[in-house]
């Protein structure tokens, strides 16, 4: 596998696993933190491919301009088109100031962004 490819595995599983901790935090949780990190995990996984596949890409946070952009080497990936998206939305939201993330919203955005990776790790050839 490639630095760089390596990089962005090691950003996504940062991000997953501070979203966990968030989550499992019992009094004064952020859901907006679990929203974003768990958009930043499937964003690198993404750019993680496209970089192992030597495939430009611009830089952006859209998770469905960077699956379409995976879709000639990992075209199984669009079965994900509906989370990634969901996920995104998600983000988009909590950008907003007058909008929060719920707790379940958090719960759902992990659980997106957890059946992503494992996907995107298999591909990769990675444990999971």
């Amino acid at each position: 596998m490639k630095e760089l490819s390596d990089r962005w595995i090691a950003k996504a599983e940062a991000h997953l696993e501070t979203a966990k901790r968030e989550l499992a935090v019992k009094k004064g949780a952020n859901p907006d933190a679990v929203c974003l990190h768990t958009h930043l995990c499937a964003e690198n996984y993404l750019k993680a491919r496209l970089q192992e596949g030597d495939i430009d890409f611009p830089t952006t946070s859209h998770l469905a301009v960077l699956l379409y952009l995976c879709a000639d080497i990992e075209p199984s990936w669009e079965s994900h088109r509906t989370h990634l998206s969901k996920l995104s939305a998600i983000n988009r939201l909590i950008q907003e100031p007058e909008e929060s993330a719920t707790q379940d919203m958090a719960k759902e955005a992990l659980e997106l962004a957890s059946t992503f990776r494992e996907t995107a790790r298999k591909t990769l050839g990675l444990k999971a």
